[in-house]
């Protein structure tokens, strides 16, 4: 993503709200953005160089980045029906160690899981991106 498309999404944030699951009682509850989590999709080569095909760009809240940063929390979302699961990790029947599960196909969407990604908090800021962060990181 260009410089100036970045600009643009943090520009277009006050009028933007979190677009991940809160649970059964918030559906109707519009939680303001302060953030976007950034996920690069697809890779091109091109001239000896890869290059993003994509990017799935997803407004997220204060709360949400304080989950996606901490260690309780592990993020569950849906590639194809773009929807998202909060599991919380001391409760869960797996150990779950990842801060982000990226699913191609999920229960509400598919019969079967076609695909499982997933990124580990050094990795959030690697690959999947909070782009504030991004942005800072290309100002220092």
């Amino acid at each position: 993503m260009h410089l100036v498309e970045q600009i643009q999404l943090l520009a277009e944030l006050e009028n933007e709200h979190c677009h991940l699951n809160h649970g059964p009682d918030t559906l109707d509850t519009d939680f303001p953005a302060i953030d976007y989590l950034v996920l690069p999709v697809g890779y091109k080569e091109t001239d000896h160089t890869e290059v993003i095909v994509r990017e799935i760009v997803i407004p997220v809240c204060l709360e949400c980045v304080q989950g996606l940063s901490g260690n309780d929390w592990t993020l569950f979302y849906c590639l194809d029906c773009n929807s998202s699961q909060w599991v919380y990790r001391k409760l869960a029947r797996f150990p779950y160690r990842h801060h982000v599960l990226w699913l191609k196909g999920c229960p509400r969407c598919a019969e079967r899981l076609a695909a499982l990604y997933f990124n580990d908090y050094p990795k959030v800021e690697d690959e999947a991106v909070l782009l504030s962060r991004e942005i800072k990181a290309r100002a220092a």
